[in-house]
């Protein structure tokens, strides 16, 4: 079920459940569901959602790659050549130019609105088949020797439980 809603008092089974549609939850949940794992990501909040900034590193672009949004997060962030060091206790700056960097094949990152970067890869987790819920919050979370039972609350206050094998917060 790739839905932005799941029914009131729904009881799931999946084999990995993600708490969270931030950067890291998605892109986990990208990866999983595209190696077949049946993955259910619940987010509280509703994508665009307001994060402050984001400054990416040179790194970032590989994954882009792997995951298949490098275009999207050309398209939306502002290219990045290096990084300046400032202290308010010294004189001295410092700028490193990552394209001078250890590993030369990255010598670029990125500045992008971390609203639209969430969404992007929230969206392209649903795009390679995990199940994605917003406006989700979870309450509980109880481990017993098979796995976890996530509990939870749904924007208008309805219940919803989830079965996995596997959680990742």
């Amino acid at each position: 079920m790739n839905a932005d809603r799941i029914p009131a008092d729904a009881h799931l089974r999946c084999d990995v459940l993600v708490i969270g549609g931030g950067p890291a939850g998605a892109t986990a949940a990208a990866l999983l569901a595209q190696q077949g794992r049946d993955v259910v990501v619940l987010e509280k909040a509703h994508h665009p959602r307001f994060h402050i900034g984001e400054s990416l590193l040179p790194a970032n672009g590989r994954l882009f790659e792997q995951l298949g949004v490098r275009a999207q997060v050309d398209a939306i962030g502002m290219p990045k050549w290096g990084v300046q060091f400032v202290s308010p206790q010294h004189q001295h700056t410092a700028f490193v130019e990552f394209s001078e960097a250890w590993d030369k094949s990255m010598p670029m990152a990125w500045q992008v609105r971390r609203s639209q970067l969430d969404e992007i890869l929230f969206r392209h987790a649903r795009e390679r088949g995990a199940t994605t819920v917003e406006g989700c919050s979870v309450r509980r979370v109880e481990f017993d020797a098979d796995g976890a039972t996530v509990s939870a609350t749904l924007d208008d206050g309805a219940p919803s439980r989830c079965r996995a094998a596997y959680v990742i917060d």
